[in-house]
């Protein structure tokens, strides 16, 4: 009769601990799989966003056409010897030019050097070709930049 009154004493006064700790176990329980089924949501949204993002850049692909890297890439390809020898005469004809020098003899670090101008004797282009030099950096700087926005004001009207 003794040990069913202390059995009975622990049960009363250890049972409601328990009880509060299944009922824990079992909140968190239902908290993971609500946070499961969020992520379950979150993801087919990104994925369903995904996939609509490219639909859409496939059509702007089709659009664009299949010229428009050959384009671009002639148009560098003919502009990238203008702005070399553009490049050198800029570069020659300043006193300052941006170099790299060690730190402790091996961590490169930027600085600046001193040149002695004209020192690489950039020979300026025969003919009219010193014509032509200065009518396609005008063209990319004056031409390019209102064709640019020629094209974003069409877009924009176009919305």
């Amino acid at each position: 009769m003794l040990w069913g009154l202390a059995i009975g004493f622990l049960k009363s006064a250890i049972g409601p601990v328990f009880d509060f700790l299944n009922k824990r176990v079992d909140a968190n329980a239902r908290i993971h799989l609500s946070d499961n089924e969020t992520l379950q949501r979150v993801g087919s949204t990104v994925i369903d966003g995904a996939s609509k993002a490219d639909e859409l850049n496939e059509k702007l692909r089709e659009k664009e056409g299949p010229f428009s890297p050959m384009v671009v890439c002639s148009i560098l390809g003919f502009l990238a010897p203008f702005a070399w020898h553009t490049w050198q005469v800029c570069l020659d004809s300043s006193r300052w030019l941006p170099s790299y020098d060690f730190l402790f003899g091996f961590i490169p670090y930027p600085a600046v050097s001193v040149h002695i101008v004209g020192s690489w004797r950039v020979a300026a282009l025969p003919g009219l070709f010193e014509t032509t030099e200065h009518a396609v950096i005008q063209s990319l700087f004056i031409g390019a930049s209102t064709a640019a926005a020629g094209f974003a004001l069409i877009k924009a009207a176009r919305r």
